[in-house]
């Protein structure tokens, strides 16, 4: 079975290792199907301060989701 966006239960952020962009993993029900997509930032951030506002990098990610789905 394929999943698409819409399927996608679970929105995890990462800060890349050179702080420039960030990277979303979308789990599916599917443990084989994990969705990933990543967007450049206009400056470096700081994994501290990425960690401060996770949630709203969470958020950020929900909101590309439903674009797709």
């Amino acid at each position: 079975m394929t999943m698409t966006f819409a399927d996608i239960e679970q929105v995890d952020p990462v800060l890349s290792e050179d702080g420039r962009s960030v990277c979303f993993f979308g789990h599916t029900p599917d443990e084989d199907q994990t969705f990933f997509w990543s967007i450049g930032l206009p400056m470096m951030v700081e994994e501290d301060v990425f960690e401060n506002l996770l949630p709203e990098w969470r958020e950020v990610g929900w909101q590309m989701v439903m674009q797709q789905a």
